[in-house]
């Protein structure tokens, strides 16, 4: 009888564990992986680069940084250049708000919209980018391909209308 009762007690601890885990499981989706970065080379189509930039462009090419394996690149070449679009998920804010304070990336244009935040930057050497900042995600654009001021805020523009 007593061994009964100690099975019942185990079973009814176990059953709360389990209960407990479930109700965790359900509110913080943490049992699950994180949802990650969001694919970037779905973010830009190659023909919307060539009506910007004459050239011809290579598919975009998805792969992970080596200094940040949280990052997923897609990159898009050209005889003329590049075009690199980073995607970010985990920590996005901190990232985010880290670039914009770079005083290396300076002048900085502000391009922020409903639900999200932006600017954009060109280099001495007119390496254009953009930095885009909506909800969990944190988009990078860096066009290195000699492209008239403005491509890569172009890009940006349509980037984000695609992000979720």
């Amino acid at each position: 009888m007593i061994m009964h009762v100690v099975q019942s007690c185990r079973m009814v601890r176990l059953m709360v564990t389990l209960g407990a885990v479930l109700v965790s499981c359900l509110a913080t989706t943490s049992c699950g992986s994180a949802p990650g970065p969001v694919p970037p080379c779905p973010l830009l189509e190659v023909r919307e680069i060539q009506a910007r930039i004459d050239a011809s462009w290579s598919q975009g090419r998805q792969w992970e940084s080596e200094g940040n394996t949280d990052a997923i690149g897609c990159n898009f070449r050209s005889p003329r250049g590049f075009v690199t679009i980073w995607s970010e998920e985990k920590n996005a804010a901190e990232y985010y708000r880290s670039s914009r304070d770079a005083p290396v990336q300076q002048p900085q244009e502000d391009m922020g919209g409903v639900g999200y935040e932006g600017y954009a930057y060109t280099s001495p050497g007119n390496v254009q980018e953009v930095h885009l900042l909506k909800g969990d995600a944190y988009i990078q654009v860096i066009v290195g391909a000699g492209a008239v001021p403005g491509t890569a805020r172009h890009f940006g523009d349509l980037v984000v209308a695609r992000l979720p």
